[in-house]
């Protein structure tokens, strides 16, 4: 009995130390302010782009999500081992809750980051190959793709099952949080952290899943509207591999705070539901 104390108590330590320094991150990234040499470039090309161009591009973004989540979930797992994965995640999972919380998660992190680079590179290749052509719209599908890819390997090494519709509601309002504006970004951060209290404490949601398809692919067409544009200049369009590197990241960094926030406060719940079931069994004295 003793050993278990002292393990809950290390277990709940290594989790308040760990969602304070997640909150100081979430902190800075909802003060950032401007996109850097992407945000530039667009102020210059902002008022020639046609009329008409963001309702195509938010309808691309739609049918692009509306395809991968009904059909491309088969096609992307052939790109990852989704039961090592898995089986991974089972192991440190287990280190985290019996041997060291400290030691489990950041081998949980690390599962987490594994596949960041290749999956930069990937978007990197496919956004500077189509950007010389002069394609903007037509790599949306393949853009969406590799995104979804590495979202759903950092909720599998997380232990989420990304299958499930209501987590593909997650994911969609994760990516809605990570490329909201200024102006929307506190609020879409703080939908998130609702919604992973809900999550966390077994509570039902109630959801519309094509409506949020249809806000989260507004958020792309907005944030990403000159870059679109600029990528579907010839040889110009070649901003288009540096500007998917940018988007990827930004959302692969944010979908692990969050993920990793989930899984924290999911077992700080658990361990207050277990040492209140434990209270309630203990003999008079």
């Amino acid at each position: 009995m003793r050993n278990d104390a002292e393990r809950g108590n290390k277990m709940e330590r290594a989790i308040e130390k760990n969602l304070k320094r997640i909150q100081k991150k979430e902190e800075k990234l909802l003060q950032k302010s401007g996109e850097g040499f992407l945000q530039s470039l667009t102020d210059k090309v902002e008022k020639k782009i046609p009329d008409g161009l963001y309702e195509k591009l938010q309808q691309a973004f739609y049918l692009g999500f509306k395809l991968v989540f009904e059909k491309g979930n088969s096609i992307i797992e052939k790109t990852y081992d989704r039961e090592q994965l898995e089986l991974t995640h089972r192991v440190y999972d287990e280190s985290f809750k019996q041997l060291s919380p400290k030691k489990g998660l950041k081998a949980l992190n690390k599962l987490a980051n594994h596949g960041n680079w290749r999956n930069l590179g990937i978007t990197a290749l496919e956004g500077t190959g189509l950007g010389l052509l002069g394609i903007g719209l037509p790599d949306i599908p393949v853009f969406i793709g590799v995104v979804l890819k590495s979202v759903y390997e950092i909720a599998l090494s997380y232990g989420y099952d990304y299958r499930k519709e209501d987590e593909q509601y997650f994911i969609l309002k994760l990516l809605e949080g990570a490329l909201a504006t200024a102006e929307e970004r506190e609020a879409c951060n703080e939908q998130v952290d609702k919604l992973i209290g809900f999550f966390t404490s077994d509570v039902a949601i109630g959801y519309d899943l094509d409506l949020q398809l249809r806000k989260t692919a507004d958020c792309f067409a907005t944030d990403m509207l000159c870059i679109k544009f600029i990528q579907g200049l010839p040889l110009v369009g070649v901003i288009g591999g540096p500007s998917n590197v940018f988007y990827c990241k930004k959302i692969s960094d944010y979908a692990r705070l969050k993920y990793q926030k989930r899984y924290l406060l999911q077992k700080e719940h658990q361990g207050k539901s277990q040492k209140a079931g434990k209270a309630q069994i203990e003999p008079w004295e």
